[in-house]
């Protein structure tokens, strides 16, 4: 039964014989005048698009119809002011750091702008004079060195107040609007995220929760009660004695009554009711006569308009957006959208090196508000932009899936942040570039190796930017909004990391490959991922450690986490030693999970290994690995994936997230094979591995069409390899 579910499980295109079109597409624009991006998903986004700076979390309308929209993401922080005729910045303000919370007051070209400053726990005031004159003063809610990192922000006007949220303080602070002084602070829910106001309360969302905190602002002190909404709450918009939340942990809003302080309703907002999670609605905007809902959905490129109608809620339609939308505003008088992507109009190649941090620059879509014609064209264009509706990629299933090979056993290797022209652009059979490739064959002669006795992948693409993210993507498909909307600060070193703390809003509870496994009854081991030691001490070795309640119970104790002073050939030995354990046991686990981390290399660092020796050992390990494997028993039903998590650390001619993909198996096809087909590495390897009989790892991974036919099922070569040494 084990096998039969492990079978089921391996739903691997690559060695399962199945067939899809030959087309090589890479990242960027295509001839049909949409873009491609890494991840498979097309976007062509409706109206204009302006572009802006990194990860913008925030869009307001001003009193003269003008746009604002702060930059958050990795690149210089700040505000922009867009003419929406021109469809242009016309003024720009940089600000040390900024975060989610923006709102503004005043009429008549004499607005007043707050804006949250993050982790400078500070709030920016702006006043507009007319023109491009503004006045600023901040208000500082703590040190800089407190953790508090100043979120979502509302005005009380007629209590005269702004609230602003610490979402690492679990609080809410209260700032006189007129003399900036501080009036309080309420203690609310885990890691809050935004806040709104009616006359005498406030409306927390507590993002690490599943409730809303409500602070009552008319009893002395306030007091504070928490209404359950439902997983990891961020969005908020009222509308009278209503409020709706949007749900990123469930793909979903709610309405709440906040007279019975109680849910009375929930609508799935994803492109198919029965997705799973992964279409982060983030963000919430009501129409000016409070009919219509926008709410933007960050994972699926798209704005949902809902219908608030007397007893229900009513998904009207789809409006496609850029990348990664994460903020939404509707104009005055209701005829146009304000959408803001956080990812903007793709990716690209940096053969400069350029960071890929600074590669991803947001934008704003400007749309006229759809009427009903427009509104399905636009609803049938986001489906036809989605892989996710496509019925022959649907279709494939592990029990429709043709001359399976018997493999029954995986090894899946993650090593760290190299691009495919780095290691592979010096083979002259794939779309590389020799010039930038600084670990070529000299460096790695078994990757090379490997790619030439086996497959060539060189149109594959990581999915993280980075390694924060690029885990999550490797590990379960999905990087959720928490991990989205914080590495980059974390990155510029404007947050510190939490982001594997095992807590539920940044590692999702049983939402992993190897949570997948493991119900389905089968035997997974662990040797490094997702792990901590010390990386201070090189010469102590500590036991590994995991926040990560799914690995505890399968990770290799004595397996180093990230110390890169440790040599990857020695854990190779290790690795090595339970392999021989188990071949004297005459068993393997189902699935293994091995981490190999020192291509990470240390940069340039005085007295440090250089990046090209530590590759060089790198690659050595992974030889040495693939070696042993093809010496064991089981070898003859096993397939190695080994991928990067990301690929930030690198030039490539083609995109900044294309990476190395590397396969060996007994049945793998004999070369010359070279597979071209863009895919992703969310349906890579052990991604894919474990997707749909196993668990619906996360909304872009369900909708991935795979990688293409890389096995020979009829031909099985066993004989041992040999590691370049």
């Amino acid at each position: 039964m084990l096998k039969r579910a492990l079978l089921a499980l391996l739903a691997v295109p690559a060695i399962a014989g199945l067939t899809l079109v030959a087309v090589r597409l890479t990242p960027g624009p295509q001839r049909d005048g949409t873009t491609l991006l890494p991840s498979g998903w097309r976007i062509h986004p409706a109206g204009r698009q302006v572009d802006v700076g990194t990860l913008p979390l925030n869009v307001v309308t001003l009193s003269d119809g003008s746009v604002l929209v702060t930059n958050n993401g990795y690149g210089e922080n700040g505000l922009m002011r867009i003419d929406p005729l021109a469809g242009s910045v016309v003024w720009r303000l940089p600000l040390k750091a900024a975060w989610l919370g923006l709102a503004r007051s005043g009429r008549d070209w004499r607005d007043t702008v707050w804006a949250s400053g993050g982790g400078t726990n500070r709030v920016y005031r702006l006043a507009w004079q007319g023109g491009a004159r503004w006045s600023a003063d901040t208000v500082t809610l703590a040190d800089s060195s407190a953790r508090l990192f100043a979120a979502g922000l509302t005005l009380v006007p007629t209590r005269g107040l702004v609230a602003v949220v610490g979402n690492l303080s679990d609080s809410v602070y209260l700032i006189d609007a007129a003399t900036l002084a501080r009036r309080g602070a309420v203690a609310v829910g885990h890691r809050p995220y935004t806040v709104v106001a009616d006359v005498a309360h406030l409306y927390v969302s507590d993002w690490g929760d599943s409730t809303v905190s409500v602070v009552d602002l008319s009893a002395t002190p306030p007091t504070r009660r928490s209404m359950f909404v439902g997983p990891h709450p961020s969005a908020l918009a009222l509308r009278g004695g209503e409020l709706f939340v949007a749900l990123a942990g469930a793909n979903g809003i709610v309405r709440v009554d906040l007279a019975r302080g109680a849910v009375v309703e929930q609508l799935t907002v994803a492109l198919d009711p029965h997705a799973p999670t992964g279409s982060d609605p983030n963000a919430l905007a009501l129409s000016p006569d409070g009919k219509t809902l926008y709410v933007a959905m960050a994972g699926n490129n798209a704005v949902a308009v809902v219908r608030l109608e007397t007893t229900r809620m009513r998904v009207a339609g789809l409006v496609p957006v850029g990348w990664y939308p994460t903020a939404v505003a509707v104009s005055p008088d209701g005829r146009a959208l304000y959408v803001a992507n956080g990812k903007g109009a793709g990716s690209g190649a940096n053969p400069d090196g350029k960071y890929i941090g600074n590669v991803i620059a947001g934008s704003v879509s400007i749309v006229p508000a759809p009427d009903g014609t427009t509104l399905v064209r636009y609803t049938r264009e986001v489906y036809a932009l989605s892989p996710y509706s496509n019925a022959r990629l649907r279709g494939v299933a592990p029990d429709r899936l043709t001359a399976r090979p018997p493999v029954r056993h995986v090894v899946y290797i993650i090593r760290e942040n190299r691009t495919y022209d780095q290691v592979l652009g010096d083979l002259p059979q794939g779309n590389g570039d020799p010039h930038l490739a600084i670990f070529n064959d000299s460096i790695t002669p078994n990757a090379h190796a490997i790619a030439r006795r086996f497959v060539l992948f060189d149109n594959f693409y990581v999915d993280g930017e980075v390694s924060a993210d690029g885990h999550d993507w490797s590990d379960r498909a999905f990087a959720g909004d928490y991990n989205e909307k914080t590495w980059p600060h974390i990155y510029s070193n404007r947050r510190k990391w939490d982001l594997t703390n095992g807590e539920d809003l940044a590692t999702p509870r049983d939402a992993y490959l190897w949570d997948a496994a493991k119900r389905k009854g089968l035997w997974v081991v662990n040797f490094g991922e997702l792990t901590e030691s010390d990386d201070e001490d090189w010469s102590a070795t500590r036991r590994a450690r995991t926040n990560i309640p799914g690995l505890k119970d399968i990770t290799v104790p004595e397996y180093p986490g990230f110390v890169l002073g440790i040599a990857d050939t020695t854990r190779a030995r290790l690795f090595a030693d339970s392999v021989a354990s188990w071949d004297r046991q005459g068993r393997f686990p189902d699935l293994v999970f091995l981490w190999l981390p020192r291509d990470h290399t240390l940069g340039r660092q005085a007295s440090r290994p250089t990046p090209r020796s530590m590759v060089a050992e790198n690659d050595l390990a992974l030889g040495q690995v693939v070696e042993r494997l093809s010496q064991s028993p089981s070898w003859s039903s096993l397939a190695v994936f080994a991928l990067e998590d990301d690929a930030q650390n690198g030039p490539d001619h083609v995109d900044a997230h294309r990476s190395v993909l590397l396969l060996a198996s007994p049945y793998a096809k004999a070369q010359p094979t070279r597979v071209s087909v863009a895919h992703s590495g969310a349906r890579s390897g052990g991604s894919r591995c474990c997707r749909r009989s196993a668990l619906e790892l996360g909304d872009l991974d369900e909708c991935a069409p795979g990688l293409v036919t890389a096995a020979d099922p009829a031909v099985a070569r066993r004989e041992p390899l040999t590691s370049w040494r």
